[in-house]
């Protein structure tokens, strides 16, 4: 098998990714948000193995210890997904050396997926670090809407006069044309040379994990190009920190349930192939969420019958669908399609279904983890980070024994 995978071109699984996304709408009833294709786009570093090839591939980053490429320990990579956060399934992937920048990888995340995305309405969610004109230029041009949240000092002058919901007018002189980088957009802006940018002014509340049950207040400030008749600043808010969320959580799926900073070798071919096969398992993985989550309801819906519902909603367990996809052998074979029998094929994807719509977790909505402060008696077990909120840097208790998280 790692022979065969050596010698397997890792660019090929990119062209899978987007072929299984394409095939996937032409041929699932998937679900929108009005109509709306509700995509994200985020990074996040890749651990990888500590081999020779791996360090000139990807390289790593430098400190006061390390001063020099070749005394860099721990190569690391940059992931970027497009993801469809209502379908849970990830449109395109791209795996680059650590230090690329995230914004570029986001333009050919577009550009790879404009034929998959031609007429259909598209939203675009992102995080603060992509907040840019230029952006924005290029959503107008290609017909999509885009929702980030910005940085405080973002339009800073424009921004202090709207007091809670309200539109900012930019006008592109030739020094904004000149810091334009991509010529699409350039040409764009010379041709219209104005935009106008809605931002909203709101705070998000959540719990933290606990003793402690105060709700925690976040004031900040989101910046879109959809109109205030179809989406309310209610709406703008809970858009971006629900939806966008799953961006996230799609990244905890991957590292933590599909393993994916676990290597069977220190090859380039073999850990970038088995990289993008385990985000295209994870896409494989959301359709068999989906469906479970709709087999789920349709018990409750049945089982409750007027009754009260209890005490929080439930969702399928993704680790056990994870877990399921990777072992069961059965389910190998169907995907492979040497499966002889097709009745027997769908019964056995039936029993899948019914078996992980009935593992399930309970959902605690608003609920996060601690970020900063929080003491535990030992060190973590995970080995990366999502936002700062799981397993962030953690220092030692000296006065007592255990350790408490810190914000780096």
């Amino acid at each position: 098998m790692f022979k065969a995978l050596d010698k397997t071109n890792p660019n090929m699984f990119p062209l899978i990714i987007r072929r299984f996304a394409k095939d996937f709408y032409e041929h699932q009833d998937y679900e929108t948000l009005d109509g709306w294709v509700v995509l994200a786009c985020d990074g996040t570093k890749m651990d990888l193995p500590p081999s020779q090839e791996m360090k000139e591939k990807f390289g790593g980053y430098l400190n006061q210890t390390i001063t020099d490429e070749s005394k860099v320990r721990k190569p690391q990579a940059n992931c970027s997904i497009l993801i469809d956060v209502l379908n849970h399934v990830v449109l395109d992937a791209l795996i680059k050396p650590c230090k690329t920048s995230e914004i570029p990888m986001l333009y050919e995340h577009l550009e790879n997926c404009r034929e998959l995305l031609k007429g259909k309405k598209v939203m675009l969610l992102c995080d603060r670090y992509y907040g840019s004109a230029e952006l924005f230029l290029y959503c107008r041009l290609y017909g999509y809407k885009l929702l980030v949240r910005a940085k405080s000092y973002m339009y800073k002058k424009q921004v202090a006069n709207i007091e809670d919901d309200g539109w900012i007018h930019l006008s592109f002189d030739n020094a904004w044309l000149r810091r334009l980088k991509r010529e699409d957009c350039k040409a764009h802006a010379q041709e219209n040379p104005y935009l106008d940018i809605r931002v909203v002014k709101g705070h998000y509340e959540y719990t933290l994990d606990g003793y402690k049950r105060e709700p925690v207040h976040v004031d900040s400030i989101y910046m879109t190009d959809l109109w205030e008749e179809s989406f309310p600043s209610k709406d703008i808010i809970e858009l971006y920190h629900v939806r966008r969320w799953d961006n996230e959580t799609a990244y905890f799926d991957i590292k933590d349930h599909l393993e994916a900073e676990k290597f069977n070798s220190g090859k380039y071919n073999i850990v970038v192939c088995e990289l993008y096969g385990k985000i295209l398992c994870y896409s494989v993985c959301g359709i068999i969420y989906d469906r479970a989550e709709e087999l789920h309801l349709e018990k409750v819906r049945k089982a409750e019958a007027g009754q009260p519902s209890t005490l929080y909603d439930y969702i399928p367990n993704m680790k056990y669908i994870c877990d399921t996809v990777r072992m069961e052998h059965q389910f190998i074979q169907f995907l492979t399609g040497k499966s002889k029998n097709p009745e027997e094929s769908t019964a056995y994807l039936s029993r899948l279904e019914d078996d992980c719509s009935r593992n399930t977790v309970p959902v605690r909505p608003g609920r996060h983890y601690k970020r900063w402060g929080r003491w535990m008696s030992s060190i973590p077990t995970a080995k990366f980070r999502i936002d700062g909120r799981r397993n962030p840097p953690i220092q030692k208790c000296f006065k007592t024994n255990g350790y408490v998280t810190i914000q780096g």
